[in-house]
């Protein structure tokens, strides 16, 4: 098992166009969106907008970022992030017409990821220390990743069905979490801190500093 740097995508750069068009076909702002007004909040022009729906001009990231995102179409801003590897593709919608279905799922999927983690403590319980992976072992380890895997998808379509069904923006969720995260310090907030930390571990573990 090696590592890799690699984007995996299903969408070519290419489409983005496709994206940025679907978005603005299907706006979820509460008032239907002119080239011009949306070219405004993201500091162009109304036929720069065009130009980026017909294929004409390509975006940067951060511009097409606003414009899906000013869009308020969250299948789209699943796409755009799935294009540079930061999420999983969108699910089908015609999988996600049953919001008590997507919990019913998120349950099964979290009940899946706790087997599997019960298996693979079992097996590194068991496993010696300078013993390679064997295939099997590989097969072990993948699976969980492929359990945890199915929770972001099926994670990110509850917050999805509960904004269309109830209006609850994900953007809370994620603000509630961080907010929590800050205050039980379970994240780093300063770069230079998670380098003063990881330096820290190095030298308690007697391993040289950097």
């Amino acid at each position: 098992m090696g590592n890799s740097n690699t984007t995996i995508s299903l969408y070519s750069r290419s489409r983005i166009h496709d994206i940025c068009e679907y978005a603005f076909r299907n706006q979820r702002t509460g008032e239907q969106m002119t080239y011009e007004s949306l070219g405004k909040q993201i500091g162009r022009s109304a036929r720069w907008v065009s130009d980026v729906i017909n294929g004409r001009a390509t975006p940067n990231r951060e511009d097409a970022e606003d414009f899906v995102r000013i869009c308020y179409n969250h299948r789209a801003i699943r796409m755009l992030k799935h294009m540079y590897g930061d999420a999983p593709p969108p699910t089908d919608p015609r999988l996600m017409n049953n919001f008590t279905g997507a919990l019913y799922n998120l349950i099964k999927q979290c009940q899946d990821v706790i087997n599997e983690a019960q298996e693979v403590i079992e097996w590194e319980r068991s496993k010696r220390p300078w013993e390679p992976l064997t295939t099997n072992d590989e097969r072990v380890l993948t699976q969980l990743g492929k359990h945890i895997e199915d929770i972001f998808q099926v994670g990110d379509d509850v917050h999805i069905l509960m904004d269309e069904r109830y209006g609850i923006d994900p953007v809370v969720h994620q603000e509630n979490w961080l907010t929590e995260a800050r205050a039980n310090e379970i994240v780093v907030c300063d770069p230079r801190e998670l380098m003063r930390r990881e330096r820290q571990e190095l030298l308690f573990a007697g391993g040289p500093l950097l």
